[in-house]
């Protein structure tokens, strides 16, 4: 049997992991001021965003080596050969504390970087998932995976660089937020700055161009609930009206990296 295990960027919920029923979900770990946490599926991290408001440090950290070394021992001793999709391991050390634990244990453990997080993070996993219930091949579903991480990518756009720039996870001196400034990103493998978009308008259509024609799934994801995505939505499917477009609210840990207000679409291109 073939086992899939990713960290708790992917975003699912308590239910989605059980329908999906060969996943096993790593909680990767965060901060905010003197508390330390771990993220758990999407429907069991309570009111994070109240409490980072003010707070300091609010930071990250990768999965503990532990919680690895006991989900691949456990998954080995059953028999399984396990595929590990992980965060991009230019966001995080999540990679190769997996990559560690997997020469640890021994056994059939194939440790994938992902390229990407939350939203491409989980539309990666669910085409493992659906090429394991399939019948593919350990070798099959690890040679597709490499393929399908070139054609999910990721746009969007942050109200404030504080967080993103703080976190360490972009540098570029270009990227602005003024008054009616707003930068726009590409996730692809790591993050790049794509221009400053005057205005709502604009912002949402730079975030379009950004998708392919031929996306097949779209899910656009924000920072809090509250946080309007109805425009963005619509504005998607009218440009791919045959694309179900699904929408999630991202976890703690992407959160503290991108700030409240952030939003963007995950995309999947056709083959």
């Amino acid at each position: 049997m073939i086992a899939i295990v990713t960290d708790s960027t992917v975003g699912y919920s308590t239910q989605e992991v059980a329908t999906r029923g060969i996943v096993s979900v790593v909680p990767v770990n965060y901060q905010i001021g003197n508390n330390f946490y771990e993220e758990y599926a999407s429907d069991r991290n309570g009111s994070f965003l109240p409490l980072m408001e003010g707070r300091s440090p609010c930071k990250t950290a990768q999965p503990s080596l532990g919680h690895f070394l006991r989900t691949f021992q456990s998954l080995v001793d059953r028999g399984c050969d396990v595929i590990c999709i992980v965060l991009s391991s230019a966001l995080s050390g999540t990679y190769s504390s997996a990559r560690f634990a997997a020469d640890q244990v021994g056994g059939s453990i194939a440790v994938v970087d992902s390229g990407t997080i939350d939203a491409g993070l989980h539309l990666l996993v669910d085409e493992a998932v659906n090429m394991a219930k399939g019948g593919f091949s350990v070798k099959e579903i690890l040679r597709n995976l490499e393929g399908l991480k070139r054609k999910i990518g990721t746009a969007f756009t942050v109200e404030s660089l504080g967080p993103i720039v703080s976190g360490g996870r972009l540098n570029d001196p270009k990227a602005k937020t003024t008054l009616n400034l707003r930068p726009v990103f590409e996730l692809k493998g790591k993050i790049y700055f794509r221009g400053n978009a005057r205005g709502p308008r604009e912002r949402l259509e730079q975030i379009c161009a950004l998708v392919p024609a031929n996306a097949r799934r779209l899910i656009v994801s924000r920072c809090a609930a509250e946080t309007d995505v109805s425009e963005l939505t619509r504005m998607l499917k009218e440009r791919h009206p045959q694309v179900y477009i699904h929408q999630r609210v991202v976890g703690p840990v992407l959160s503290i990296h991108t700030g409240a207000g952030a939003f963007g679409v995950a995309y999947v291109v056709k083959e």
